[in-house]
């Protein structure tokens, strides 16, 4: 089960919640978001509760543990709870917070970006590029992704940074959660900004410094396998052939 009790701020599930027995506690340790993954993600970075989602019928939300309809067979579905790292970006003129990614960008699409990075105090690399990610493993599905990142699963301890097209072929970095990150050194013909979790701004100004703060607890569905699930008969046989001879590359397979 996924929980016993809850709080919520949503008059539509606690409506639903009750009918169906769930109590609604203030003081409960699980607090549940209904509505859409920037709902979630909202909670996820100002709650230091155990945030669930739950989706609307119908829609398709990536962050939810069930949907709606789901409520009545609440017992039959199992969760865990994943701590997710919010980051933190501090800049001269305030400081923004993200559990997917912070995105430092030029305020104006289609505008270059040019920044140093440094990790923990050390130069890696100047970078001319539209701007730069970077995102928690939970948002390495997400913006990170489409940006040429690596999906990363979400119980790693480590952050991405992600050039987006960079100019000079810069490639993601993967580092500890614990590090420091600056981006110093930055220019524009636009203002520069650092957004979090696509939705909070602040200027960027010359230099922006991201470090983990503090961690976030979302509840994850739990995926089973049937029972009566079986592997098609390839797969069979290439499991056979491994159990015979060893470990074999994919040629040797093939052949």
């Amino acid at each position: 089960m996924c929980f016993n009790e809850v709080s919520t701020d949503s008059p539509v599930l606690m409506e639903w919640l009750e009918k169906y027995g769930i109590p609604v506690r203030e003081d409960a340790e699980v607090f549940a978001v209904y509505g859409r993954d920037r709902d979630i993600l909202r909670a996820l970075r100002e709650s230091d509760k155990v945030v669930v989602g739950i989706s609307p019928p119908g829609l398709d939300v990536k962050l939810a543990a069930l949907d709606l309809r789901e409520l009545p067979s609440l017992t039959s579905i199992k969760c865990r709870a994943v701590e997710i790292p919010r980051l933190r970006a501090e800049s001269p003129h305030g400081h923004v917070v993200g559990v997917n990614e912070i995105a430092i960008f030029p305020e104006k699409s289609a505008t270059f970006l040019k920044y140093s990075l440094y990790v923990d105090g050390t130069f890696l690399f100047n970078d001319l590029s539209d701007g730069v990610l970077i995102a928690t493993p939970l948002g390495s599905t997400a913006y990170a992704l489409s940006a040429g990142g690596p999906i990363v699963d979400v119980r790693s301890r480590v952050i991405v940074i992600v050039p987006v097209n960079s100019a000079m072929g810069r490639k993601p970095y993967v580092i500890p959660q614990e590090s420091v990150v600056e981006i110093r050194d930055i220019k524009s013909r636009a203002r520069p900004v650092a957004i979090g979790d696509g939705v909070v701004e602040i200027d960027a100004g010359g230099s922006v410094t991201i470090r983990a703060w503090g961690r976030a607890k979302l509840l994850v569905r739990e995926r089973a396998i049937p029972s009566g699930a079986k592997m098609p008969a390839s797969a069979q046989l290439i499991r056979k052939v491994l159990a015979e001879r060893g470990p074999l590359t994919v040629a040797e397979i093939s052949a």
